[in-house]
């Protein structure tokens, strides 16, 4: 189901006949960059990113994430099919570069998309991940691998998820324009931005995000043991009607039948373009 939302240089593909080099062309330099609520966590209040119950920090935030497209009408679209392993806490707000697409035409490319795959094992690290968690995200083919606590002052909760949520990125929009504009004889620059808050929402985004909030109870609820940590087998065994409490589970791309499922869903719903441009996502098998 589709709905509306990379340093280190690519082998490039293209599909179709190759462009040419010709004098005037640009470039366009991928990157990837983390919202803040992945860098700085998300604190309790009433504004509009805060949590209404416990704040998150984040320890480890790893990604596979790649596979990046670029499409205009009447020129052959231009793919780079490497994947790429980020851990986002290391990749902060400032971003790191992930691709450059050259000899492009120049003006608008209205088609810009990526996928946030399975990690094989050509999946490359980029800086900040180590050897032996890379190893990890391949061995067991994960999509994202993410660690912290829910911040309650009584009793904290850890939590730990290794999840596979392959998901297409595409049609991404900035500002409302399709697509990212490449300028005449230089190079321009686009970034795609991942959100720490989606595992937070309380329903599935179906225009602003003025429409969900930010709850972290139902991990706390999650811990049913009571042994102040929650990983990826306690979410699968986890019913939603037990910690999901006035929750809407409309809009989600799959069955909400576990937390893991919630977890899944909403994390295949957080890629943007340029920090808060939105995309359609397509959760794949």
């Amino acid at each position: 189901m589709a709905f509306r939302m990379f340093g280190v240089l690519g082998a490039l593909s293209m599909l179709g006949t190759a462009c040419g080099s010709d004098e005037g062309e640009g470039a366009l330099l991928v990157q990837v960059a983390a919202e803040e609520t992945i860098s700085e966590g998300l604190s309790t209040g009433q504004a509009a990113e805060n949590t209404r119950d416990y704040g998150v920090t984040y320890t480890k935030y790893l990604v596979a994430i790649g596979r990046v497209k670029l499409g205009r009408a009447g020129h052959a679209d231009r793919r780079d099919e490497s994947v790429y392993l980020a851990d986002m806490m290391q990749v902060g707000e400032a971003g790191l570069d992930l691709v450059e697409l050259p000899e492009l035409a120049p003006g608008q490319w209205n088609q810009i998309g990526f996928e946030t795959p399975a990690a094989g094992p050509d999946a490359k690290p980029l800086r900040g991940v180590s050897d032996a968690d890379a190893q990890v995200m391949m061995s067991q083919g994960l999509t994202y691998w993410i660690e912290g606590t829910v911040n309650r002052p009584e009793k904290p909760v850890r939590f730990s998820f290794q999840v596979r949520v392959p998901t297409v990125f595409s049609d991404c929009e900035s500002d409302g324009e399709p697509g990212v504009a490449v300028g005449e004889g230089g190079r321009s620059a686009g970034s795609i931005t991942l959100h720490g808050d989606h595992l937070w929402f309380d329903a599935f985004l179906t225009g602003s995000e003025a429409s969900v909030m930010r709850r972290t109870q139902w991990l706390v609820d999650a811990d049913v043991d009571g042994d102040g940590k929650v990983v990826t087998a306690d979410l699968a065994n986890a019913r939603p009607e037990a910690i999901f409490k006035n929750y809407s589970f409309a809009g989600a791309p799959i069955p909400i039948n576990s937390a893991l499922d919630f977890v899944r869903a909403q994390l295949a719903t957080q890629g943007h373009l340029n920090g808060e441009g939105e995309c359609s996502w397509t959760l794949t098998p």
